[in-house]
């Protein structure tokens, strides 16, 4: 089995980020320990940038099996003023045939739709000293570069074919390299050792990056739609739950949350004790579509109580509707999980304990951001970043942290004092704040 890990994630001018990169502590020596890596920061100050540059990550390697396309222009991606952004990922990769550096690097641009691709390079090298990068796909608006041969260097049934996808790729708003037509192609060109390090990124970890963004909790907030993201031996992805009344779904889909709640029931009861999900299965229907479908709801079980799940607070929902990515983060080394705000309506020392079990005793890798300081008092300073008022170097770790030291009280005085290479808080004044508030009073009462 193949083992990939984030080592390394920069981004340029991504929405509020025009120049911003985070490292990872993560070797080829600790693969099969857990990396928990939180990211703290003012509001608006480029924490879910990174999130949505992992989610642009997902929708681009996606494009091997499925036509997914990039987001659309209202989205705002591209920093305002900015004509491209770029993502650079590095990798870490463990395969059959050893240990290598994998970069993947992608510069986007927008039309009156969406988002595409003007630029897309994947390089390899092997884990041994004096080895130097290879590159594998080199794409630009112009040129297609596969190994060392450029489109000058094919002959002329592959530059046709070549240049067909290059335009499909475009007309799709989807990835080149990633095009699932350029398969073909590829086998032709590379060795099995290259087309296995293209497998491992648009399958092996493609399957097990689990992005948990606000787009996706929004619906538990607002419309009583619980997305319970599903991580399971044979299924991945996110299924929908209608809190508002019994929800009706396709059997297959019902049985999949069926077992992500007997996988859930397991670490839930240690979590909110005494509390277990039920599944109460009300009738069989006949769909629209022809398919067999169930109409059940989930009950909260306190000892003898039970009542309907919409009943439990919007904390212990966003802890079950992601228990089971955050299950595989503990047991899969390849798991690599991305929630946005994972504090959100969370108990602060809940919050703490469970990271300090998945930092401890985990395999996968865990990022996220958050603005309960508890945190700062369980994980090593090694996995805090925190976001700056400098847009040219939005990332950066405290400094001057020693062991005995606590993390929290260091980024607190930070904020209140500085003392760091960059400006962590934009300074608020409270009596500012309050005339503020005296003259909106007085304007509008």
């Amino acid at each position: 089995m193949a083992i990939i890990k984030i080592k390394k994630i920069k981004v340029q001018n991504l929405r509020n980020v025009r120049n911003g990169e985070i490292t990872l502590s993560v070797d080829f020596e600790s693969f099969f320990k857990a990396n928990v890596v939180g990211l703290y920061g003012q509001n608006g100050s480029g924490k879910t940038t990174m999130v949505d540059a992992f989610g642009l990550l997902k929708t681009l390697i996606s494009g091997w099996l499925a036509d997914v396309k990039l987001p659309t222009r209202e989205k705002r991606m591209i920093m305002a003023g900015a004509d491209k952004a770029s993502i650079d990922i590095e990798f870490l990769v463990e395969n059959q045939f050893g240990t290598f550096y994998v970069h993947y690097f992608v510069e986007l641009q927008e039309d009156g739709k969406r988002l595409y691709t003007t630029a897309e390079r994947m390089t390899y090298r092997e884990n041994e000293k004096g080895k130097r990068a290879k590159v594998l796909v080199y794409v630009t608006e112009e040129d297609v570069q596969i190994r060392n041969a450029s489109l000058v260097d094919m002959n002329e049934k592959q530059r046709v074919q070549m240049l067909v996808i290059h335009q499909l790729a475009r007309k799709q708003y989807m990835s080149f390299i990633f095009h699932k037509d350029l398969k073909l192609l590829l086998r032709e060109k590379l060795t099995e050792l290259e087309m296995e390090l293209l497998h491992n990124l648009a399958i092996d970890f493609n399957q097990d990056l689990h992005i948990v963004n606000n787009q996706n909790i929004a619906p538990l907030f607002e419309e009583r739609f619980m997305p319970f993201s599903v991580h399971l031996e044979r299924t991945r992805g996110s299924i929908s739950y209608d809190l508002n009344g019994p929800a009706l779904l396709p059997e297959d889909a019902f049985y999949v949350l069926c077992e992500v709640i007997e996988q859930s029931n397991r670490v839930l009861a240690t979590i909110i004790p005494g509390l277990t999900i039920k599944i109460n299965v009300i009738t069989e229907q006949t769909l629209d579509s022809g398919e067999k479908g169930i109409r059940f709801e989930f009950l909260s079980q306190r000892g003898d109580r039970e009542l309907p799940l919409r009943t439990e607070s919007e904390g212990i929902l966003k802890i079950i509707s992601v228990l089971s990515v955050l299950i595989a983060v503990y047991n899969n080394p390849n798991a690599c999980v991305i929630i946005d705000e994972l504090d959100s309506g969370i108990f602060e020392y809940l919050l703490g304990e469970l990271l300090t079990v998945i930092d401890e005793g985990g395999k996968g890798q865990l990022i996220f951001t958050s603005h309960n300081l508890r945190v700062l008092e369980v994980l090593a300073i090694k996995n805090l970043w925190f976001t700056t008022t400098n847009e040219n170097y939005r990332y950066m770790q405290l400094k001057g942290i020693k062991e005995v030291n606590n993390a929290r009280d260091v980024y607190l005085r930070a904020i209140q004092l500085g003392g760091q290479d960059e400006e962590v808080y934009r300074e608020t004044k409270t009596f500012k704040i309050k005339r503020a508030f005296r003259k909106a009073g007085v304007q509008h009462d």
